[in-house]
This record gives C-alpha cells, structure tokens and sequence, in this order.
C-alpha cells in the first residue's frame, strides 16, 4: 500500500493509536474497508462516510482491539459519524464531526450544529462516555479562559473557535 492512507497506519502503529478520526477525507459514498501494512500483523478497519462529490468527509480509523470491540456505528452525514464500543467499565460512544468553515454560509453551519446536537441526543445512552472529536474549523487564539482554552493558540479567537 502507497500513499498517505498507508503513512497515517504507520504512524498509528507506531504511537499505539486505537481509533483515529479524520476529516476531510474526499471519499465518495459511505461504507468500510479492511486494510494493512507490512509493519503490523493485524489489519485495520476504516469505516467511512463521504459526499456524492468526493468533498468534505469523515473516517474512523481502528486497530485490531478497537475494531472489535465496536458494538455498531451510524453513518449520520458526510459530516458526523458515530461508533460504540464496548468498554469497561462503561461504553464509549465516538462521534467524529467535520465542522463547516468559517466563510461557509451561516445557515449551513447552523444545521451542522443542530444535526450534531441532534445525533448527541440519539446516541448517547445511560452513563457511557462520551467522546466528540474532529475538526472544528475554529481558531481559539492566544488567549486564556477559565480552565477550558489555555494559552498556547495563536493568532485571533474566529466564531468558530467560541
């Protein structure tokens, strides 16, 4: 295998990554592939949702022990994506999200935010963990607020990085 689908497995085998979200993965259509590398014995499961214009896009990448421990995952948009894993001592719901960016129309943002609000709702069961990961598009600049941006951004806070 060539290419950067082939480099990031290596450097997931390499750090020890289980699950790994990507975004903008200009992928068409919805779906999962098993693939390897020479440098790991055991495959890895790519499970991905795409746009009919090979624009946008989001995966999830898992090794071995994460592939099989997902319980089920829903492909919700070319944007969001949600898996559930088995895990202990509770489960662990995954959902990878590719927001719009800053200079897309401020209706698409908000139904970005209303459907991942939405997809939260659906999902999220009992006392499991919740983990919502990916790419935001929001820029939180350099300054600090309370304990939740610290002060090592750069440049100037965007809307998106509210």
């Amino acid at each position: 295998m060539l290419g950067k689908l082939a480099n990031v497995l290596q450097e997931m085998n390499r750090l020890e990554v289980d699950v790994l979200g990507v975004c903008e993965t200009f992928w068409d259509g919805v779906g999962e592939f098993k693939t390897e590398i020479a440098s790991c014995a055991d495959p890895f499961r790519v499970i991905y949702s795409g746009g009919s214009k090979k624009r946008k896009g989001v995966a999830m990448i898992l090794r071995n022990k994460a592939a099989s421990s997902v319980l089920n995952y829903q492909l919700v948009s070319e944007r969001i994506m949600v898996a559930r894993f088995k895990a202990d001592p509770v489960n662990l719901l995954v959902i990878q999200a590719y927001a719009p960016c800053e200079d897309a129309p401020e209706e698409e943002t908000e139904k970005f935010y209303e459907l991942l609000d939405q997809t939260v709702a659906q999902n999220r069961k009992g006392r499991e963990c919740l983990v919502v990961m990916g790419d935001f598009n929001g820029k939180v600049g350099a300054g600090k607020e309370d304990k939740i941006v610290g002060p090592f951004g750069k440049g100037i806070r965007n809307d998106n990085g509210q």
